[in-house]
């Protein structure tokens, strides 16, 4: 099938892109896309418009990291950026060159390079876009071909050291790595004498030539057939046992080996001039003696190893980043000082939308996802303070506060979310999931949000949980002052909380910390009681023992099939096992008597009860109800908005649910969000090339995480699949518990306002069949009569029947089934019977 004109220039686009990055150091210039379409004139790729080719290439040039130069104006930037880094007698020689050829020199005829040097030698000052920058890792102009020279042969004059270098000793040594190329130094893996042997075997065939003393030794790979091209490896050969002398010069500078440490910043000279090596941070290892200098060995950032000299390291410096106001990072200094300056020039301030920067300290407001970044030196107390992995950070059910973000693409700013308290449930590999504490507008959902560590905090104490008595300063440990008042302990943590700094309370002594400070209050040595005092359970441990006392109950008594157990130790740690923060063994005394007052509740509006209407409230069947008829109702052609409503319904659930299904509704909750992506990525790909097997995969996702729904729910209530008629509320209290779960997730503002001041009622629609009139059939359906209608509070129940009395309708007919099957309602509970007249 032939390829339209658009994907044929976004096949050439790519390969262009590639042949860059592989060949061209990733540049793209005017001749790199005429030279490879001409190599693919023959292909279908290859007749592309050249015109549409290079729009693509710019559109992509930041997404693929290349350099595009196109214009004359580009070219002429970029060869002032290649003289910028040239010195003034490079330039002076490429100047005289240019004019000794003539015109046979073809760069005589190049007008941007001709302008560039003109410029570069004037007395106008330097252009403000050439400080810091990057020059084009290519030659943007074209030499004259060199004369052919008939060279002698090079005399090796390095016997003896060859013979030095056997395969042997490079193979039993051991070497840290320097690859340099076009002054320009990289770092490679060590390797035991690999590489070395390798060099001396193919030196006497392909003219590598190895030069230096035994332990520092450079190989010149220069005219290897079939090498690396232009490059020098050197290689520092490291002792097998560190001499006393360099454990000297190691405790004298400082550091220790697994310390973090900064490779200060140097010049180097270059067959162009003097270049300078920028500064970089890793962890030292190794210390060695190399040619009668002190050599260190430092694992870079990605893990790469170097040898510099012990004397260029420092410890690494820090500072503290803070994203949209959350939680401060602390990283290395020369990261920070990385992104301040990316930040103020071209072309990462293209991103950026504000910038003010004074000593290192820096606000940036980007365009992007990222939002509002603060950047500030990090103090002694927060160097000192230890700072763990974000895996190691929180442990499931540890209480935080959320600050989230939110970034609108339409203006491309970041907003910032209202914060809110919830529990840490898991660690995914790159974020905790974090559930809210409170419910959702609905009353009945908690909501479980994706969390990177930057936007959560431990939950502070507040100030009244600061001891009412006096306390003691700790600074690292070291007491240093006491008899500090209750009342300023009280505004020390009201000014954090207003800062929102990272602090906490010790449950041990009650002292308040942050950073390397504790506020230990004075509390007096209580003496032994010789008799046993009761305990008096305080507000927040009878709120406690009351939640779990229902969720007993709710594995208890309202299991299906109910269970009966007493609640002995041993069963409520059983029973308690599997939530998020399970409570403490001394509370279960106090749930033990929640759980004997929780029946004389019971018991008592029992007393107050009509006979035959159930005291269990009914919401949670209603629940599933309204769940598993959204489920059918989107089986045949589900959409995203349908899916993330049905996942909705589930979260619903899960509240009132036991452990084991309430893990089968959050997995199929995460399978119909997953589906609902893939719907919208699919629905984004419509008219597009190749959309057939995307549009199919992301319909067969969402079949089975329907499926998957469905089954979850009828593993809650088995009943959800079709509401039978002793199900049906009855009571005022029953049917406005009904509507408020069934209306849970659809359910408009004006309908919940409805159900709690409306009348609850029962209606009963009723219709004959057209032929004989003789098939009657009564739809049931509780809910609450208001300005808006009968709102529902469940699916209707739909009784069949065959008529009693012909001299009468179907609405008289089915009021006596009814009273025959003794459908019996409460106090305050009106019946309406409705003929249908339209069936």
């Amino acid at each position: 099938m032939a390829l339209s004109a658009l994907d044929r220039a976004q096949h050439m686009a790519q390969q262009v892109l590639i042949f860059a990055r592989l060949h061209n150091d990733k540049v793209v210039t005017v001749d790199l896309v005429e030279a490879v379409m001409s190599r693919d004139a023959d292909t279908e790729q290859g007749k592309a418009n050249p015109t549409t080719v290079r729009r693509i290439i710019r559109e992509r040039a930041e997404i693929e990291l290349v350099r595009v130069i196109f214009t004359r104006e580009e070219r002429y930037w970029a060869i002032r950026e290649q003289l910028h880094h040239m010195t003034p007698d490079q330039v002076a020689t490429l100047a005289d060159s240019i004019a000794d050829g003539g015109d046979d020199d073809p760069r005589a005829w190049d007008k941007q390079l001709v302008d560039a040097i003109s410029a570069h030698q004037g007395n106008r000052p330097t252009p403000a876009r050439l400080y810091g920058c990057t020059p084009v890792p290519i030659r943007l102009w074209k030499d004259p071909a060199p004369a052919v020279v008939e060279e002698a042969p090079a005399v090796d004059p390095y016997p003896a050291l060859y013979a030095s270098l056997s395969a042997a000793d490079m193979t039993s040594a051991v070497y840290d790595v320097t690859a340099s190329k076009d002054g320009t130094e990289r770092h490679c893996p060590p390797q035991p004498g690999k590489r070395m042997a390798l060099a001396v075997a193919i030196k006497h065939g392909d003219g590598a030539r190895v030069e230096g003393t035994a332990e520092l030794f450079t190989v010149d790979w220069r005219g290897v057939q079939n090498g690396p091209g232009d490059i020098v490896f050197t290689y520092r050969w490291r002792a097998a046992v560190p001499s006393a002398e360099v454990e000297a010069a190691r405790e004298a500078s400082g550091l220790s080996l697994g310390d973090l440490v900064e490779v200060s910043g140097r010049k180097v000279e270059t067959e162009k001039g003097r270049d300078y090596v920028p500064a970089w941070y890793g962890h030292l290892r190794d210390v060695w003696v190399s040619d009668g200098q002190i050599v260190a060995r430092v694992d870079g950032p990605e893990g790469e190893p170097a040898a510099p000299l012990l004397s260029d390291l420092r410890p690494v410096r820090w500072h503290m980043r803070t994203v949209n106001g959350g939680t401060p990072e602390r990283v290395p200094s020369l990261d920070a000082l990385r992104e301040i300056n990316n930040a103020m020039l071209a072309p990462g301030r293209d991103g950026v939308r504000e910038m003010s920067e004074s000593a290192g300290t820096a606000r940036i407001v980007y365009l992007d996802v990222r939002g509002e970044v603060w950047l500030r030196p990090a103090t002694s107390a927060e160097i000192a303070t230890e700072q763990k992995p974000e895996r190691e950070r929180y442990a499931e059910g540890d209480r935080v506060i959320v600050r989230g973000t939110f970034y609108r693409h339409e203006n491309r700013r970041t907003y910032d979310l209202p914060e809110y308290e919830g529990t840490v449930t898991n660690w995914t590999g790159s974020h905790f999931n974090v559930r809210s504490v409170e419910p959702d507008e609905d009353g009945t959902t908690y909501g479980v949000r994706p969390c990177r560590v930057g936007e959560l905090r431990p939950v502070p104490p507040t100030v009244d949980d600061v001891a009412d008595v006096p306390h003691d300063l700790y600074l690292s440990g070291e007491l240093r002052h006491q008899g500090v008042a209750a009342e300023r302990v009280r505004k020390i943590v009201k000014n954090l909380r207003g800062k929102r700094a990272v602090f906490f309370q010790d449950p041990a002594d009650r002292a308040i910390v942050t950073q390397n400070t504790r506020y230990v209050p004075q509390l007096p040595v209580p003496e032994p009681a010789t008799d046993p005092i009761p305990r008096e359970w305080s507000e927040p441990d009878v709120r406690r023992a009351r939640g779990f006392a229902a969720k007993w109950r709710a594995e208890t008594v309202h299991a299906e099939p109910p269970v009966r157990r007493e609640p002995t130790d041993e069963a409520l740690a059983e029973c308690f096992a599997h939530t998020v923060k399970p409570i403490a063994a001394d509370l279960y005394p106090l749930v033990r008597e929640e759980l004997t007052g929780w029946d004389a509740r019971l018991a008592a509006e029992d007393a107050r009860r009509p006979e035959n209407i159930p005291a269990v409230s009914p919401a949670p069947l209603f629940t599933a109800l309204a769940a598993y008829e959204a489920a059918n109702d989107i089986v045949m052609n589900p959409t995203a908005l349908d899916l993330e409503r049905l996942a909705r319904h589930l979260l619903s659930m899960a509240p009132g649910a036991p452990s084991p299904e309430r893990r089968e509704l959050v997995t199929a909750h995460y399978a119909l969000e997953a589906a609902a992506k893939s719907l919208t990525a699919a629905a984004e790909r419509r008219g597009k090339p190749g959309q057939l097997p995307v549009v199919n995969a992301a319909r067969q996702q969402a079949d089975e995480a329907i499926g998957a729904a469905r089954e979850a729910i009828l593993a809650v209530q088995p009943h959800a699949e079709r509401i039978r008629p002793t199900d049906i509320p009855v009571s005022v209290e029953t049917i406005r518990a009904a509507a408020r779960a069934y209306l849970a997730v659809t359910g408009t503002p004006e309908e919940l306002a409805a159900v709690e001041d409306g009348t609850p009622t029962v209606q009963v629609w009723c219709s004959a069949d057209k032929k004989t009139g003789d098939d009657c059939t009564a739809r049931i359906t509780a809910g609450i009569s208001s300005e808006l209608g009968h709102i529902p509070a469940h699916p209707p129940v739909v009784i069949k029947f065959r008529r009693l009395d012909r001299r009468q309708g179907a609405a008289a007919n089915a009021r006596k089934v009814l009273t025959l099957k003794r459908l019996v309602v409460g106090e305050n509970v009106s019946v309406e019977f409705i003929n249908d007249l339209s069936v």
